[in-house]
């Protein structure tokens, strides 16, 4: 048999289910990140100047763009 029909017939499934849970565990430890490595190099400890929230939320986007186009 050769090769490439081998990797047809695999399923799909556990690579996506591997994947989204793998951004999921790194938007998870960025929310675990503390505070004061958050805001190292920041000025001030404003809201949107949290590191950890652009992690999530660009993992979010990510995570929809990876939902889209791998369906």
């Amino acid at each position: 048999m050769e090769p490439r029909l081998v990797m047809d017939a695999l399923p799909v499934w556990p690579a996506y289910l591997f994947t989204t849970l793998l951004f999921l565990g790194i938007a998870v430890a960025s929310l675990r990140l503390p505070p004061a490595r958050a805001f190292a190099d920041a000025p001030d400890r404003r809201r949107w100047r949290d590191i950890r929230w652009w992690a999530v939320a660009l993992i979010v986007v990510q995570l929809g763009l990876y939902g889209v186009f791998s369906g």
